[in-house]
């Protein structure tokens, strides 16, 4: 089966080559959708197992993915990002899933590429566990770093919301839940950078997480544009 991997990467050409390198042995259609003036764009088109570059300077994650995925042709979307690493079986894991035609979407986990305790035990309490768990009670989350969607399926979904400024991947994933079945697939671990947990610590962000959830899914009230 066909998959196209889309990559948002903005200012990330110190890292996008490391990136894009589990993809030259993997057969999928790679789509990078860069931004910003740090040379990204000029790593991302001298790769040469990158099919299509696209530029995308406006909005967030969300609106480069969507990009992203209207210059893809393949039946099944993957997403990953610039500052990420992916095993090198990771397409064959989330596309063994599809066999099943309920199945309308793939997520899985995540560890820290920063080699510290403090990273490999914080993040594996918000960025992992937090996933797990709430997954079999119904909250379906799937990491914009570790996730595929049915192509189909995505566009009558109607993509990644370009109007919150986070949580876009959250939301997705549970209005994909009224499209078809959501599988966590455990095996497809990818490593993901620290730095926003850094940057941020790692109580403000699980405070502006919380918070998040609370508002939108709990009292649903629509997402603070300047919140996040």
């Amino acid at each position: 089966m066909d998959a196209a991997v889309i990559v948002p990467a903005y200012n990330e050409a110190e890292s996008l080559a490391r990136c894009l390198a589990p993809f030259e042995s993997q057969p999928v259609e790679l789509v990078v959708v860069v931004g910003g003036d740090d040379g990204t764009e000029r790593v991302a088109r001298d790769t040469p197992f990158v099919d299509t570059v696209v530029r995308c300077d406006e909005g967030g994650a969300g609106t480069a993915r969507n990009r992203g995925a209207a210059a893809a042709t393949a039946p099944v979307l993957l997403f990953t990002d610039a500052d990420t690493v992916v095993p090198e079986d990771w397409v064959r894991l989330h596309l063994r899933h599809y066999t099943d035609d309920a199945v309308v979407g793939v997520g899985g986990p995540a560890r820290p590429l920063e080699d510290s305790r403090k990273h490999r035990v914080l993040f594996k309490l918000l960025s992992d566990y937090w996933y797990r768990v709430s997954w079999p009670l119904g909250f379906v989350q799937q990491p914009g770093f570790n996730c595929s969607f049915r192509a189909d399926a995505f566009e009558a979904a109607g993509g990644f919301d370009e109007d919150i400024p986070f949580m876009e991947d959250t939301e997705l994933s549970l209005r994909m839940k009224d499209y078809g079945r959501i599988v966590y697939d455990a095996d497809s671990c990818v490593a993901t950078s620290a730095r926003r947990e850094a940057d941020e610590g790692y109580l403000s962000l699980f405070a502006k997480y919380v918070r998040g959830y609370a508002n939108h899914y709990i009292l649903r009230r629509e997402f603070d544009a300047d919140y996040f």
